[in-house]
């Protein structure tokens, strides 16, 4: 039986790449540089091959487009970036992120074997890494490293509080020097939930200002959620939930930059994904976050990772 990650993806090459990037990103006003996109895909074009690949945009004016691939395989990434020159040596956000990539031990008899992917700014290059811990990881298993830095794991009690025990995916933002924590959590989403889990990054939530609309977006029994920690302070930046499995027949009204976003971005899967998120931050910063896929089988491959709401 093959495994649930090998499904054979469609091929995608650096122009093509290059020239659907460049066109998303001159009509939502995003910085690009085309040596940039052209080092990226020369330096992972095995990657971007054989990955699925999603492409990202936020409803703030002038951010970033960023495009990245999801790994089918456990490749050390960050080394690969390194020898290409897209990222300095002993970047300690990069051994982080190998050291949580390194087999775990999981419920079952198997260890699981984490898999990393990659982020990029068609502006700076390679931003952000992730790790899909393969299996929903214990909170205690991840923060038990040694070399987690006490400005993350200092939050493991308030984590448990809320009931953030469970961690599917953990991510390093290179630039703003951030981790990110991606747990599941249990819905439903109501006010109250809301309001508690906005607290950790300082934020009121309020449904005399905000839309309880979401809410009906997110699926009831389980939904991701993030924490971005900065790694200097231990400040919470942002946090924010996820709503996958949309489609474009049946997603929430986004606004201006995000609709012009999903008109002019193409998707060459059979199968398409799209999600939203909804990010909260200090001083009553709110934004939109959405999730497309490009191509390389997107669909799939979460399905594989048995991704919430993607059936």
């Amino acid at each position: 039986m093959a495994d649930k990650d090998s499904i054979e993806p469609p091929s995608f090459t650096g122009p093509k790449l290059l020239e659907d990037v460049q066109k998303i990103c001159i009509a939502i006003g995003a910085p690009f540089s085309e040596p940039t996109i052209r080092a990226v895909t020369a330096a992972f074009p095995q990657n971007f091959r054989e990955g699925a690949i999603v492409l990202r945009a936020t409803s703030r004016e002038g951010d970033a487009l960023n495009f990245r691939f999801y790994e089918r395989r456990p490749v050390l990434l960050l080394r690969i970036a390194e020898d290409s020159g897209l990222l300095e040596s002993a970047n300690l956000l990069a051994r982080l992120l190998d050291e949580w990539s390194k087999p775990w031990a999981g419920d079952g008899s198997e260890l699981e074997v984490p898999r990393q992917s990659c982020d990029f700014d068609p502006a700076k290059g390679l931003v952000k890494a992730w790790a899909y811990m393969g299996a929903p990881r214990p909170l205690y298993n991840l923060f038990g490293r040694s070399d987690v830095p006490e400005s993350i794991t200092k939050h493991r009690d308030a984590f448990y509080q809320l009931g953030l025990i469970s961690v599917r995916h953990v991510a390093v933002d290179f630039h703003p020097n951030t981790v990110n924590i991606y747990f599941g959590i249990q819905g439903p989403m109501t006010a109250p939930r809301a309001a508690e889990l906005t607290a950790l990054a300082g934020y009121h939530f309020d449904l005399a200002i905000e839309s309880a609309d979401q809410f009906g977006w997110l699926p009831e029994v389980h939904f991701p959620f993030a924490v971005t920690i900065e790694v200097a302070t231990g400040k919470i930046k942002r946090v924010a939930w996820y709503a996958l499995g949309l489609s474009m027949d049946r997603r929430p009204a986004l606004g201006g930059r995000l609709e012009t976003f999903l008109k002019v971005a193409p998707d060459y899967d059979v199968d398409a994904f799209l999600g939203v998120a909804w990010s909260f931050g200090p001083g009553q910063e709110r934004y939109l976050k959405v999730e497309k896929s490009y191509g390389g089988g997107v669909v799939p491959l979460m399905k594989g990772w048995k991704s919430p709401g993607v059936v």
